[in-house]
């Protein structure tokens, strides 16, 4: 049926209050510090078959993944539900969230003896049992050796408390009592949800408020579609690769734009590891959905209509769809992030080259997810017994430069809210936990430069007070591979963990392990990524470059070294940077197939439309590829436009395994695209949209036709 348009928007907008009261009632009955002072925690509500209604909270990416909870509560237990039970589930093979500690709370919700919806809801746990405290196993080789993982199980059936399934789960996890008080948590903040559902359900009666929630779906479905079409058809690639000490992995993109639809491919990512960063499928899905949603969708209700515009393929048995018994304790933090990274990249392109896209106002570089410098500590506590924690300030990366302003400082998204946790104060951490903080700061430096910069990441340092030595398990990424940038901006910053003993030796700690120790001398030092940059750092207006340098971002040496700036000198920085891009040239290689105009080349930028972007300042004019730049052409349809392009390779210092290359406008200097490639990649990147690959074939069979 079709509902009146204020009834939609007024059901809508108590459906969103409700969830939203759901999951602050988990924020104000959680214990510990990461749900009661960050945030970490969600409620969603889904219809009887688990489809997205709305979701709550500070971590939008969650709200998808209780879609998979519901699906397998309904496979595994359909024909016992009733009124009164409660759900639990954790296991992201068997119907669970993103990992083991992101416990899921499911229940479901009547009306008339009908099943209508579910209401789930979901939090960090600071352990779920395993071989290490916090439940996070760098070195665990199968998924056996993580976390206490179980299908969904019920807590309560039909209104009773089942006490051998909560005792089985406190006898399994440290810290029981913690661990439970913030599962009731979760069960509370259901609780509201269902009360207040229930009585809006009443009050529609279940047939329209099922008509109304399937039609919300449909609108937002219907108009990302349109918005879709608005996209330039083609094929856009981008891959990037996931670390371990010395290994890579593989996590290349394919986004196919047909029409209104958007596929994402991830065929030929690495085989699936025996790490614990391996993915799935519903993960990737998840993660991605909320930062298309923040490009394509951002004035849309967030629901199961954004995921139906979607299409993901991941081949069983690599890194994007472990199959057990692939350890996989954090399919949502490296291999999942760097999944949303390439497939954004593709995206970022596709608007780049359509004209008519509402997403061009707020084009953005990559997310920086992939970078995080999680770690988790565990030993005695301030009380004198076990005590295990998660370190949020991981998270808190740098954004990547948009096309027309500089990254943000300490958080990853410059669109959007995926993950809006709060990192909690310095003296709620040093009250619940034995570390005292020497400094907690945004850095500084020339990473991620760009006519935009890339935004900051964290740095921390700490020192233990505990009377005996904490124990950590390291989670990071990024140490090695950089975050890459767009249109000519620089590579983001690195993540990386030290740690300085009393002598005054500093060991570097990798991004991967465990075993590292924390005495009370000791200082652990953590410096998390940055954002990358966007346009070339020549073409940074001089007043952001000094402003950054009074405001101790920059020095005065790193702003002539990158920036072309002489502070205080307008006429010796014209004169630097003019010089700093003719020695670029004078580095640079020939283009692999260099062109000129010519009267045939000239006809044939004639011999169709102009004004089409392939990539940032590449113009399409005809079956031309032409700089914005300098007006020089670079390549002819259907070539990549990169192949008329002057190169640096190993144009910045970078780890051995990876090389940095610059593709530079051959006649005046200016850089197109930094790029970041490893293996045996020699370009992370292409866009091919129809319009350029298909200008040959249809030129050809118009000269054909005469």
């Amino acid at each position: 049926m079709k509902n009146d348009p204020v009834v939609l928007e007024v059901v809508r907008s108590k459906i969103e209050a409700i969830v939203d009261e759901g999951a602050r009632a988990v924020q104000r009955t959680g214990i510990s510090p990461v749900i009661a002072e960050a945030g970490d925690c969600s409620c969603a509500l889904f219809d009887g078959r688990g489809a997205l209604i709305a979701g709550g909270g500070a971590v939008q990416q969650h709200f998808k993944t209780g879609s998979n909870c519901v699906s397998a509560i309904l496979e595994r237990h359909g024909g016992s539900l009733s009124s009164g039970d409660v759900f639990a589930v954790n296991d992201p093979y068997s119907g669970g969230g993103f990992h083991a500690q992101d416990v899921f709370i499911l229940v479901p919700i009547y009306a008339e003896h009908e099943l209508v919806a579910w209401v789930g809801a979901s939090a960090h746990m600071m352990d779920m049992g395993g071989s290490v405290p916090g439940s996070f196993v760098p070195e665990a080789i199968d998924c056996v050796q993580e976390a206490l993982r179980f299908p969904p199980v019920r807590l309560t059936r039909a209104g009773e408390e089942q006490v051998d399934t909560w005792a089985f789960i406190r006898t399994n996890v440290r810290m029981s009592n913690l661990i439970e008080m913030d599962m009731r948590a979760l069960i509370a903040g259901c609780t509201v949800v269902k009360n207040a559902l229930s009585e809006l359900i009443a009050e529609l009666g279940p047939v329209v408020f099922a008509d109304v929630v399937e039609e919300q779906a449909f609108l937002t479905e219907r108009e990302l579609r349109r918005r879709i079409a608005q996209l330039e058809p083609g094929e856009y690639f981008a891959v990037s690769w996931t670390e371990w000490t010395e290994e890579l992995f593989r996590v290349p993109c394919r986004l196919t734009i047909d029409q209104d639809k958007l596929r994402f491919d991830y065929s030929g990512a690495a085989p699936q590891s025996n790490h614990y960063f391996n993915s799935k499928p519903y993960v990737i899905k998840s993660l991605l959905g909320v930062d298309i949603a923040a490009q394509l969708a951002r004035d849309l209700p967030f629901n199961e209509g954004i995921f139906r515009a979607i299409e993901i393929h991941c081949e069983p048995g690599s890194i994007t769809d472990a199959q057990p018994p692939a350890p996989i304790g954090g399919p949502h933090l490296d291999v999942g992030q760097n999944a949303v990274e390439v497939a954004m990249r593709c995206l970022t392109m596709a608007i780049v080259a359509s004209e008519e896209s509402i997403a061009k106002r707020t084009l953005t570089g990559p997310s920086t997810g992939s970078g995080y410098g999680l770690h988790t500590w565990a030993g005695l506590g301030l009380s004198g017994q076990p005590e295990g924690w998660l370190q949020l300030e991981g998270g808190m990366t740098g954004g990547s430069a948009s096309a027309d302003r500089d990254g943000n400082d300490n958080y990853q998204y410059m669109v959007g809210k995926g993950a809006t946790v709060e990192v909690a104060d310095v003296e709620v951490l040093e009250s619940w936990y034995p570390i005292q903080f020497q400094y907690r700061r945004v850095t500084s430096g020339v990473a991620g430069a760009g006519e935009f910069r890339g935004g900051c990441g964290s740095t921390i340092a700490y020192r233990s007070s505990s009377v005996a030595p904490l124990n950590a398990a390291i989670l990071g990424n990024r140490e090695r591979v950089p975050v890459v940038g767009t249109a000519g901006g620089y590579p983001a910053a690195l993540t990386g963990f030290s740690l300085q003993q009393d002598d005054g030796q500093v060991h570097k700690v990798p991004c991967h392990s465990q075993g590292t120790s924390l005495h009370g001398s000791d200082l652990f030092c953590v410096e998390i990524c940055g954002g990358s940059g966007w346009g070339d750092p020549l073409r940074r207006k001089v007043q952001a470059v000094e402003d950054d340098v009074r405001w101790g971002r920059l020095s005065e040496e790193d702003a002539a070294a990158v920036y072309g700036v002489v502070c205080g000198d307008s006429s010796a920085t014209e004169d630097k940077r003019a010089s700093m891009r003719q020695r670029r040239l004078e580095e640079a290689t020939a283009p692999e197939a260099p062109l000129t105009w010519t009267a045939e080349l000239e006809a044939l930028a004639k011999a169709g439309p102009s004004g089409g972007l392939l990539y940032p300042n590449v113009e399409q004019q005809g079956g031309v590829a032409v700089s914005l730049y300098s007006g020089h052409p670079l390549a002819v349809s259907p070539d990549d436009w990169t192949r008329g392009c002057a190169t640096i390779r190993g144009y910045l210092p970078s780890a051995n395994d990876c090389e940095i290359v610059a593709y530079l406008d051959p006649s005046e200097g200016t850089l197109f695209a930094v790029d970041v490639v490893a293996e045996d990649v020699a370009q992370s990147f292409y866009a091919r949209p129809l319009r350029w690959t298909g200008f040959a074939v249809a030129t050809r069979q118009r000269v054909a036709a005469g």
